[in-house]
């Protein structure tokens, strides 16, 4: 990824972006960040005029950040090193911000910067989007970091009833215990633990945070603490790490049954929370799923898998088999797998048992698939018009519609006595009938749209691929 100079940031390629549209990031290093999925793919869903930049900043920070507001930007995310430092140059600092004495979002104000630290509401929205809330929860910190203030500020600041936070060096526990619970007046609700006195800690259930580095290099063990059993305490259990996508940490909880999920929401939440500081808006969580889905897709392919939605006659099965043919995936049609596993034809499941039946097998096989990998899945043409089912292909991979009008879809299947929805007296009414009914569910199930309307197989899959 090309990185920019401040005092240049208007380059050719972004000739057309309106002055005071430009958006950003600091750091060192930061070639390698995702933040411009986030943030260009918000500006193109929400159709705002914004483009985000990745700023290599070496040395020099007060001039950079001078430098930007000079020039109209109207906002920047801050990440390492320089969370601390950037607070010395800014005209006001929020206080959540100041309490964990980080920033990593500046916002322009009248004469300057304000600074936030969004990683903290971030990760409380990251946990509350799995079901999980924090009020009255007890808690165990893994690690005393620069992340593990933000951590604990955030668990006292959403209603946790207690907080350990273990770490080898206790006293940078202990400085983050004090300083948090001072600033809430709370000191009782937050205490440090030695790694070596971890069964300290009374047995109970807990929500279990990892703060620490300790899984991001292959070989890495458990953090903090080695023995197994203590993490059987573990409710839930978050990390904040989001590559590799399954840590020690969590690959231990994942095998006791424990729900766990990594920081991938965390740097999701706080890159829209950003943004709805920088432009006064509030981002949708229909539009949050689809910049998470793009997020997955560009962090843990290729291996994601491939999914194909849209109404019978689109394309979703001649095009899933050429790409796994042209480009070494596998490749599964659900409706085919019905049929194997059940013995009987798609007509007669409608026919003998209801189609009810037949769209509790379709979230079934959705279930069962949750292991696979490198994988094109053609779906049937109602699949994603069940909530469920369009949640499960967003864990599964990368959704795309294939779209194509009524006429063009019953050119294609007109002659096709095997699709049962089809068996009416006017059939290219039902399917326009059907598309209008399902278009939504469609456009909602998808992270890319494609219009297969005078186009080959070869081209669609280009298409596809082209844009992986």
């Amino acid at each position: 990824m090309e990185t920019y100079n401040v005092t240049d940031y208007i380059v050719d390629e972004y000739k057309n972006v309106s002055a005071g549209t430009y958006i950003g990031i600091f750091g060192n290093p930061i070639a390698h960040t995702l933040s411009p999925v986030i943030h260009d793919n918000l500006s193109r869903l929400l159709g705002l005029d914004e483009k985000y930049l990745p700023f290599h900043i070496e040395g020099e920070l007060q001039k950079a950040v001078n430098d930007a507001y000079e020039r109209g930007i109207l906002g920047l995310n801050i990440t390492v090193p320089y969370k601390q430092e950037v607070m010395n140059y800014l005209t006001c600092v929020d206080e959540a911000a100041q309490a964990i004495g980080a920033v990593n979002t500046l916002v322009r104000h009248k004469d300057g910067f304000k600074g936030y630290n969004t990683d903290m509401p971030g990760l409380a929205k990251a946990i509350s989007s799995e079901g999980i809330s924090l009020e009255n929860k007890k808690i165990i910190m893994l690690g005393a970091g620069g992340a593990a203030r933000a951590v604990a500020y955030m668990c006292l600041k959403y209603g946790a009833q207690k907080v350990y936070i273990v770490n080898r060096t206790v006293s940078n526990a202990e400085k983050i215990a004090k300083e948090i619970g001072e600033s809430f007046h709370a000191e009782e609700k937050i205490t440090a633990v030695s790694a070596e006195d971890y069964k300290s800690i009374p047995y109970d259930k807990y929500i279990f945070i990892q703060c620490t580095s300790v899984g991001l290099h292959e070989g890495d063990g458990l953090p903090i603490v080695s023995d197994e059993d203590f993490f059987g305490m573990a409710d839930f259990g978050i990390d904040l790490i989001y590559n590799p996508a399954r840590t020690p940490f969590l690959a231990l909880l994942d095998k006791k049954g424990i729900r766990t999920a990594n920081g991938l929401k965390m740097l999701l939440y706080q890159g829209i929370m950003a943004y709805e500081l920088w432009n006064s808006i509030s981002v949708s969580d229909s539009i949050a799923d689809r910049i998470y889905r793009s997020l997955s897709a560009a962090l843990y392919g290729p291996d994601n898998n491939i999914i194909l939605v849209g109404y019978m006659g689109s394309g979703k099965t001649t095009v899933g088999k050429y790409i796994a043919k042209e480009y070494g995936y596998d490749f599964l049609d659900t409706d085919e797998y019905i049929v194997t596993k059940e013995g009987m034809s798609i007509n007669d499941i409608f026919a003998t048992k209801g189609e009810p039946y037949f769209r509790k097998l379709e979230t079934d096989i959705l279930k069962e698939l949750g292991e696979r990998k490198r994988t094109v899945i053609s779906t049937g043409g109602g699949l994603p018009v069940k909530r469920e089912n369009a949640e499960l292909l967003r864990v599964l991979g990368t959704v795309y519609y294939l779209s194509a009008d009524a006429e063009t879809i019953y050119e294609r299947v007109k002659d096709d006595d095997g699709r049962p929805l089809l068996k009416v007296e006017d059939p290219k009414k039902k399917i326009g009938e059907m598309l209008e009914e399902r278009e939504m569910a469609y456009n909602d199930a998808a992270d890319v749209v494609i219009d297969t309307a005078q186009k080959g197989v070869e081209q669609i899959g280009r298409q596809i691929m082209g844009r992986r």
